[in-house]
């Protein structure tokens, strides 16, 4: 059916099924707070995720700059839902954890996104999905693989 396309088709079905499915997350998200973004909700599970991680770290995660990451972690802190305090290895650097109010967020979040997952999956057997996740894996890997100055686009 799809046999002739070019392979660029298979980013822009990407693009479009991220696009569509953020949407439905902001939505969904717009109830549970309604500033909260999608940058916000993944700093958010990456500190949950990974416990002493510094503004650096997420930095380094978020492909952001170090002036975007602070607003942000100064936002989120403001907001009560993440804490940060010196490095007691490295003075020049903050640790940031969740607060239990960025907890209870983050597993609403983590609860929305499972849902809305379960339903876009729910006509793909375990296979297909399996399938399908290692070949987005498999993408990641020869993405990352490039040398930088073969990213552009």
């Amino acid at each position: 059916m799809h046999r002739n396309r070019p392979p660029a088709d298979v980013f822009e079905a990407m693009h479009d099924l991220m696009h569509v499915y953020r949407a439905h997350m902001v939505r969904a998200m717009a109830a549970i707070h309604p500033d909260l973004t999608m940058n916000e909700v993944r700093a958010l599970g990456f500190v949950g995720r990974h416990p002493g991680a510094t503004q650096k770290d997420l930095v380094r995660h978020s492909g952001a700059d170090k002036a975007q990451v602070a607003r942000m972690v100064a936002l989120l802190a403001e907001r009560g839902w993440i804490t940060s305090h010196p490095n007691p290895d490295d003075g020049r650097s903050r640790i940031l954890a969740l607060s239990p109010e960025g907890q209870a967020l983050q597993e609403t979040v983590r609860s929305l996104r499972q849902t809305l997952s379960a339903r876009l999956l729910a006509g793909c057997d375990a296979g297909t999905q399996a399938q399908l996740l290692a070949l987005l894996e498999q993408l990641r890997g020869e993405l990352d693989a490039l040398p930088a100055c073969d990213r552009r686009g």
